[in-house]
């Protein structure tokens, strides 16, 4: 194979070959302008970075092709380059370099430095050690034509966008395996709970944690300077094994590895873990405890968000404990910090609170989950083990919304998330047939039975009690998945913040709500409860999260104005009037049906005037009409009666 050598001597360029170029020149494709390489000796050319200038536009970035024969360039592919000294000037401020392009050939560029991308290849995580507080991350990096000098390693903070560098990391070693492709071993060594405190100093150290981490890396080679360009580090599951670190006296920070969904890149997620709980993990793990428990009773682990307690899972858990049913022994799991914990107060008995020593305990010995949101808040923290674990537990997903607009697949598909739950509960045949078709359930395992809150919601609920509601108007839009991490000062930017914030303030509505002695109020979904503070109002109440459950706020009203809310099927179901104000129109987060504006049960409104208009025919008759009445059974729920929780019970004994 040929061998090539270049570098850069007294201000000229030398190109070093065993075979010969003939007719080697440098070539302006812009201009289409040439000038030839003086000949050395045979095979050894060079040319003055003059002269290469002057070919060159060096006002802006420019190229010159390097080419022999018939317009020939010289392909590395088939040779080999000798590594060398830096090919790369500065005259006169202008930046000129002699470089291999992406595409493998040899090409002069001035004024923007040659791309890492040409040469890197790949990166393999050959293991990952603790000792102490310190990770030891050893990464060999594959690179061609040249070899590393130092890696810089990059830590972001995902919600936040905040990152730490840690610099100039030297290869431990360097193999030059084949032609041109090097294998760099470098060691990183960083303190995550370090880390942790630049990025974040104010995190919350109680309950579950959201908190997701991206690993990168910045590339400095040897021989030549390119442009700053970061790279994932690439997920390695045989080395990528959970950590553990001491974070304060009474706490271990716990580092959960994982691929990235799309391209398999490693992140990591982080727990904090109680001492305590942290050791009775150990001990279940390590085979030091055994799961102890009478046969004949199921374990029911209930969960919806670890801070909830007032949805689906609340609903079936009260009803479990007052049915006392023989065969389960249900547990509900919630944060001690829930803003909910009066909802359960006459169960504590039968409560666990997230990433205790009791949670640990419950969850071992549990044979089922029932979940609102994703069964992994069932989890003390999440590990390996624990998601071994919950591979072999039967799941229920009872939902938290009936499944109509939004494309959940990532969340919740079948082909996606295969381990997310064993049986899928819905509420009528349209929505069992979008389950199947949309998240690729068998049929056999999308059960319907309605929600277990529907039982309460449609208790004590008749024409007359809506009728006398119909001057209390309730606001409840959604949120959007785009936003959610906007600072305060972003926010109030959003058109989601000055549209809704208009209406909140708006002369016409609060011309109708005294004539007509209106009682309004707002409430943002619970992820947008951060920002409930920068609304003002002196017409609309902005109630606060944990005051009321959602539930109580939909019977309370007689109105509702939302936007993509499936509080909207909830408030329907009693035949009350729904309006759908889409200000900002669809939210990003997709729609899993074309005929999804024909599945709610109320008319969708743009315009704000508009909006105060049909709310002021509302206020005179909020009863659902009839057209979208005739369409509740088909499509929101089939039973319309106060018997879900018995049909859920069903399919819990069938597990």
């Amino acid at each position: 194979m040929n061998q090539i050598e270049i570098y850069l001597e007294k201000n000229y360029f030398h190109i070093v070959s065993q075979n010969n170029f003939p007719d080697l020149r440098i070539w302006n494709k812009k201009t289409n302008t040439e000038t030839p390489f003086e000949t050395v000796a045979t095979g050894h050319y060079q040319l003055s970075a003059a002269k290469v200038l002057a070919l060159l536009n060096t006002d802006k970035t420019d190229r010159a092709y390097i080419i022999f024969g018939a317009h020939q360039e010289i392909d590395l592919t088939q040779s080999n380059l000798k590594e060398s000294q830096a090919t790369q000037i500065t005259i006169e401020g202008v930046r000129l370099s002699l470089y291999v392009s992406i595409d493998d050939t040899l090409r002069f560029m001035c004024n923007l430095l040659p791309s890492a991308t040409a040469y890197y290849l790949k990166n393999q995580v050959e293991s990952i050690t603790v000792k102490d507080r310190t990770i030891f991350f050893n990464l060999a990096i594959y690179t061609k034509y040249f070899s590393l000098a130092s890696l810089d390693f990059k830590v972001t903070h995902r919600q936040l966008d905040k990152s730490t560098t840690l610099m100039d990391f030297k290869p431990t070693s360097c193999e030059h395996r084949q032609p041109n492709i090097f294998v760099n071993h470098v060691q990183i060594r960083y303190q995550p709970s370090q880390t942790l405190t630049d990025i974040a100093p104010n995190i919350n150290l109680n309950g579950f944690n959201w908190q997701i981490f991206d690993l990168r890396f910045q590339l400095h080679f040897t021989a030549i300077e390119v442009r700053s360009r970061t790279f994932r580090v690439d997920y390695n599951p045989e080395n990528a094994k959970d950590c553990d670190v001491p974070y304060t006296d009474k706490l271990f920070l716990h580092l959960y590895w994982y691929g990235t969904h799309k391209y398999q890149k490693l992140s990591y997620r982080i727990s904090f873990v109680p001492k305590d709980t942290y050791q009775t993990y150990l001990e279940f793990k390590n085979g030091a405890r055994q799961t102890k428990k009478n046969s004949s009773v199921k374990t029911v682990l209930i969960s919806e968000y670890p801070q909830k307690a007032q949805d689906n899972g609340l609903i079936l858990f009260k009803y479990l404990m007052h049915k006392k049913f023989t065969e389960f022994e249900p547990y509900y799991v919630v944060t001690k910090d829930s803003p909910d914990l009066g909802n359960l107060k006459n169960d504590m008995d039968h409560v666990v609170f997230y990433n205790t020593p009791d949670h640990v305990k419950v969850f071992m010995r549990a044979d089922i989950l029932c979940h609102t949101h994703s069964s992994d808040y069932a989890m003390p923290f999440r590990s390996q083990f624990f998601l071994e674990k919950k591979r072999t537990i039967k799941k229920v997903f009872l939902q938290h919304g009936i499944t109509a607009v939004r494309n959940i697949d990532h969340l919740y598909g079948k082909d996606t998330q295969p381990d997310f739950t064993n049986k899928f509960i819905v509420s009528s045949e349209r929505e069992k047939q979008l389950v199947v078709d949309k998240l690729a359930y068998e049929p056999k395992d999308v059960i319907i039975t309605g929600f277990a809150r529907f039982d309460l919601l449609l208790k004590h609920n008749n024409r007359l009690v809506s009728y006398l509601k119909r001057k209390h108007v309730l606001l409840m839009p959604t949120w959007r998945e785009q936003l959610v991490n906007l600072t305060d000062k972003d926010f109030v930017k959003t058109d989601y913040f000055k549209k809704l914030n208009g209406l909140l303030n708006s002369p016409k509505l609060r011309q109708l709500k005294q004539k007509q002695h209106l009682t309004i109020d707002f409430y943002l979904h619970t992820n947008f409860q951060k920002f409930a503070h920068l609304f003002h109002s002196d017409q609309v109440t902005i109630l606060r999260e944990g005051q009321q459950t959602v539930q109580s706020l939909l019977k309370s009203h007689g109105i509702l104005i939302t936007d993509f809310s499936s509080v909207g099927l909830d408030f329907a179901l009693l035949k009350r009037a729904v309006l759908y104000y889409q200000f900002d129109g669809l939210p990003a987060n997709g729609a899993l049906s074309d005929q999804a504006e024909s599945l709610l049960p109320g008319p969708v409104i743009t315009d704000e005037t508009q909006l105060i208009s049909e709310l002021q025919m509302k206020v005179k008759n909020n009863r659902l009409d009839e057209k979208y009445a005739q369409t509740l059974s088909q499509n929101l729920y089939k039973f319309q009666d106060r018997h879900a929780r018995d049909r859920i019970l069903q399919v819990m004994r069938m597990l």
